[in-house]
């Protein structure tokens, strides 16, 4: 009975390892991958570009009109008009909350806020509030001429003005930049002219800028030794 036994454990081990198969998968190549939270609904897109999403507001006009143009008031039907032309995709991942509403972009080329066309083509990452306007983003954005610039962004959530920027831009400027819908405070250096500081030769200080763009007040740090 004993090696009876023995010979029934052995069977049925060397069935069950017969039956047992790892998937083990060293590539994946695929155009697009959709993920979906526990009621499916479409939370994660992933693609160059991102696949289309059924439950994204961004490429849905219905929702658009519905939860973004009434922000704009009298100009509704202008923001529509315009809607129309910007960028959607992103080569990358957005994440969805459970609402469609982009909350975080990460990759190449990445979709325009839905307040307007970027002026330059940008890489990194960008995040939303919980209806899907844009709070801020660090990345690289590259203008059409090829040259690139390092940017850092907090917008503020009260309006669509720029908060608070860090940048290092391609002539070589360095500045943080503190704005608000009276102006903005630019503390920076560049060693030639800057269109940022509208300087004329090497500039290391403080500047500050009415809403029309004018400067109004500066203080230039003495690096003489």
């Amino acid at each position: 009975t004993m090696t009876f036994s023995c010979i029934v454990i052995a069977s049925v081990a060397f069935i069950g390892f017969g039956f047992y198969k790892i998937n083990r998968f060293d590539v994946i190549r695929t155009k697009g991958i959709i993920i979906e939270d526990e009621k499916g609904r479409d939370r994660i897109l992933i693609g160059a570009p991102i696949p289309y999403s059924k439950d994204r507001v961004r490429t849905d006009s219905i929702k658009v009109k519905q939860h973004w143009a009434p922000s704009f008031g009298k100009e509704s039907k202008n923001y529509m008009k315009y809607y129309k032309d910007y960028n959607h995709a992103t080569d990358g991942i957005v994440i969805m909350n459970a609402e469609g509403f982009d909350r975080i972009l990460v990759g190449d080329k990445l979709a325009d806020p839905n307040t307007g066309k970027k002026m330059f083509e940008s890489a990194g990452i960008t995040w939303n509030d919980t209806k899907g306007w844009e709070l801020g983003g660090a990345g690289v954005n590259t203008s059409a001429d090829g040259m690139s610039r390092a940017v850092i962004g907090l917008d503020d959530p009260k309006s669509t003005n720029e908060a608070v920027h860090l940048v290092a831009l391609e002539d070589g400027t360095k500045a943080l930049i503190i704005g608000n819908e009276n102006g903005r405070l630019i503390i920076g250096m560049s060693n030639t002219d800057s269109s940022l500081l509208q300087n004329k030769g090497a500039f290391t200080g403080v500047k500050y800028f009415d809403r029309e763009g004018q400067q109004v007040w500066e203080q230039q740090m003495n690096l003489s030794k």
